[in-house]
């Protein structure tokens, strides 16, 4: 029969193993030590003066280039402020028109004829002359009385229709006794004439 051995192997191998392990993870974490000293190390002592000027020149290329890239933000920044206004003000414009066009508007539109310049307004509920001409400024004064009863509340204006082809009529005269004669009124000519 064979008897047990006195002492046991395993005794002997536990604390190698244990051993062997431990080393084995010294082993594997040698690199992150090396590369720690190495670059705090190597840094400091490998620079030479040259090296040094060259960043020093590096860095101070970089610093003035930011220096002008902020000066260029500061400009644009007082022209975003600008246009910051503007869109401000084209919404408040656009609002404006958009209660403009909700707003009911009562439009007539006065004829000016291409041979003679003389002003005229079409009638269709008068059926025998339907063309009323518009000769001085009481007949157009009686014409806005008339229109502003008709329209109520709503707001009046006076669409000027010029003719398609360019005559030379009405003179520069006519037109300016024409937006004196429908002053206090919305009308084309303010449009047109300074």
């Amino acid at each position: 029969m064979i008897d047990m051995p006195a002492r046991s192997v395993t005794r002997f191998f536990i604390p190698l193993i244990d051993v062997l392990l431990l080393m084995f993870c010294i082993f594997l974490l040698m690199p992150v030590f090396g590369e720690e000293e190495g670059s705090e190390g190597d840094g400091k002592a490998s620079l030479a003066p040259e090296d040094l000027a060259d960043a020093y020149e590096s860095v101070k290329r970089e610093l003035n280039k930011k220096n002008q890239d902020l000066q260029r933000i500061e400009k644009l920044q007082s022209s975003l402020v600008k246009m910051t206004l503007l869109m401000q003000e084209l919404e408040k414009l656009r609002k404006e028109k958009q209660q403009a066009l909700l707003r009911p508007t009562y439009v007539r539109v006065l004829d000016i004829d291409g041979k003679t310049g003389a002003l005229s307004f079409f009638d269709p509920t008068n059926l025998d002359n339907p063309v009323q001409p518009i000769a001085d400024e009481k007949s157009a004064r009686a014409l806005i009385a008339r229109h502003k009863k008709e329209a109520g509340e709503r707001q009046l204006y006076y669409h000027f229709l010029y003719p398609r082809i360019e005559t030379g009529w009405p003179t520069l005269a006519q037109e300016t006794a024409y937006k004196r004669w429908f002053t206090g009124v919305a009308q084309s000519l303010q449009e047109k004439m300074p």
